[in-house]
């Protein structure tokens, strides 16, 4: 998927001129370990911009006490995602095996809102599909059904160690999503933006801006017309890019698959003072969460690990 957008930059992207010229480039992303992979398509907006930074938000460097897995298992209360094992994410259904033992802490996040927790040793989750996990002692901190839903993660690292907000559009996004749905077959003038978050994932003290504009039919029947879409921008180098996660769009009734798409964290999950971000799908009789690595300014958001319970 190609988004060209012809519109400069939103507040936290600041801009001087508008759009002239547009480039894309498909990046096509694998997991290593066995993991999951996907595509993600990637759109280099060239224009004059003045890029608004601040600077880069020192980390915490102290560990909370406490008793912590081996590896740090992140997980929800349906199926394990996996973990980072220092220099590979590992996916918890390839590897078979969790690294618990049962009793081990947990960090909870969604949003920025923080928990904590315990969880059991390895067993079987989300039946009938009886999916590899844990059984977290206190799951609603997750969240719930449909969204936002958030991960647990057995590591004792600071979770949001750079800036986190959640803004409100003035209509700037909303036109940038109207943008993406055109490029997508569907003509809609006034999308409707659920959420817009700002956050510094890299701690570069350059602002990362992610857009989540979506409208289905309750129950996640879906129907002509319906739409949800996720995607991040970033100004680099003077460029603004932007980069899909999720995507869902209705364009005629024998093409209904697809569900309602949110963010559910921002957080790191690796442990190197770099913010992942977490999405949430939303099916008829299914939920999913994924993971996603922001890698670098070249390859984009990376998608790294997921796990999805339904029928």
């Amino acid at each position: 998927m190609i988004a060209v957008l012809a519109v400069a930059c939103s507040p936290g992207e600041a801009a001087d001129s508008t759009v002239t010229t547009g480039t894309a480039t498909s990046l096509a992303t694998t997991t290593p370990g066995g993991g999951p992979s996907t595509t993600v398509a990637v759109t280099t907006t060239t224009s004059a911009l003045t890029t608004t930074t601040s600077s880069p938000a020192t980390t915490t460097t102290g560990l909370l006490p406490g008793t912590w897995a081996d590896g740090a298992l992140i997980t929800t209360d349906f199926g394990a995602l996996g973990w980072w094992e220092g220099s590979d994410w590992l996916d918890a259904e390839t590897q078979g095996a969790l690294p618990v033992v049962g009793g081990e802490d947990y960090q909870t996040i969604v949003l920025d809102e923080l928990g904590r927790t315990t969880a059991g040793p390895q067993t079987t989750v989300c039946e009938p599909l009886d999916l590899i996990g844990v059984e977290l002692a206190d799951a609603s901190l997750l969240g719930s059904f449909p969204g936002p839903y958030g991960v647990a993660i057995s590591a004792p690292w600071v979770l949001q160690p750079h800036l986190f907000e959640v803004a409100v559009d003035d209509g700037t996004y909303a036109g940038f999503a109207s943008d993406l749905l055109a490029e997508r077959g569907l003509d809609l003038a006034g999308p409707v933006v659920k959420q817009v978050i700002r956050a510094d994932l890299e701690g570069d003290g350059v602002n990362e801006v992610i857009v989540v504009a979506e409208e289905v039919a309750p129950g996640f029947l879906l129907e002509v017309g319906d739409y949800s879409i996720v995607f991040l921008r970033k100004v680099v180098q003077g460029e603004v890019q932007t980069a899909i996660l999720e995507e869902t769009v209705v364009l005629d009734e024998d093409d209904q698959f697809g569900g309602a798409h949110l963010v559910g964290a921002v957080a790191d999950l690796n442990g190197d003072a770099k913010m992942e971000v977490v999405t949430n799908s939303a099916f008829f009789e299914g939920f999913g969460v994924t993971v996603w690595e922001y890698v670098d300014d070249d390859q984009g958001p990376v998608l790294r690990l997921q796990t999805g319970c339904g029928s």
